[in-house]
């Protein structure tokens, strides 16, 4: 009677330590899941297959909810799949899971500007500088948001201290020098956008710049120079083939200059009516 009052009373706890001990392999199995397909959709990310690491990303989150890493990688995936809502949202997420860390709120940042909130994504640039404060790129694209509010100062105050932190940022020489220019500084624009093509040679956007700014200085040679540099690197610059077309139809290369201006509107139709009145007016002279 004993016995059985004994093993009565040791049954229940028996199976209480199985059932504990069950649920942790099983958690600790759920965990090691959500790390091996986060891991993946890592390797996924990293090769441009984006779908598949969407896929793994969200897998991972199935196994364990609060993997912030998972959320803010399946965010940046999103950013390049242009959904840029879902990005927000899974950004917004990690950050209620680590809000003392501030990749997640710059990524969010960039999100935001992507979609256009550009106060939105001023606010997170900031926070994200609150966190870290010689986060460099939160400075380059805190400066970039400021210049679209036409905050020229606040801009140019960013775009220098992103410059100090690194000195080979060639991003933040190039958009220091469209501040510069904005501002009416057209040499010490040109001399930013020379250090942005030392420190990165195939920028093509720093030679498309770099040949307005020297349009604007009337060396037109130079200009022409750099939109030939700009279109080599990438064939679908719509607006340096615009700039290199009507720069030769001004020389009276029409033939070229046609083949350049209908190949930057067929790449970019916004482009029409600047074209239109620019040559028209060089015709009537």
């Amino acid at each position: 009677m004993a016995l059985r009052s004994l093993k009565l009373f040791f049954l229940p706890l028996l199976l209480l330590v199985i059932a504990t001990q069950a649920f942790a392999q099983q958690a600790a199995s759920r965990a090691q899941s959500a790390v091996s397909y986060r891991v993946r959709g890592d390797q996924y990310q990293q090769q441009g297959a984006y779908e598949r690491a969407l896929e793994d990303y969200s897998l991972a989150l199935v196994f364990n909810p609060t993997d912030a890493d998972a959320l803010n990688n399946r965010g940046l995936v999103k950013l390049r799949l242009s959904d840029l809502e879902g990005a927000i949202n899974d950004y917004t997420r990690a950050m209620a899971l680590r809000p003392n860390e501030a990749k997640p709120i710059y990524n969010r940042g960039i999100a935001r500007k992507a979609i256009g909130d550009l106060e939105g994504a001023l606010a997170d640039f900031t926070a994200a500088l609150v966190l870290r404060p010689e986060f460099v790129e939160a400075f380059n694209n805190r400066g970039n948001v400021k210049r679209m509010l036409n905050d020229w100062a606040g801009a140019l105050g960013d775009y220098d201290e992103a410059l100090r932190l690194n000195p080979k940022l060639a991003e933040a020489f190039n958009n220091r020098a469209i501040v510069r220019q904005q501002l009416g500084d057209e040499r010490s624009a040109l001399a930013d956008y020379d250090r942005a093509l030392q420190l990165n040679p195939s920028f093509a956007t720093a030679w498309h710049n770099r040949g307005l700014a020297r349009l604007r200085l009337n060396d037109k040679d130079n200009a022409l120079a750099d939109f030939n540099r700009a279109i080599a690197l990438d064939a679908r610059a719509a607006r340096s083939l615009m700039w290199r077309g009507l720069l030769l139809w001004e020389q009276g290369q029409r033939a070229t200059a046609a083949a350049d201006l209908a190949e930057a509107v067929r790449l970019n139709p916004d482009l029409r009516e600047t074209i239109e009145a620019r040559t028209q007016a060089s015709l009537d002279e």
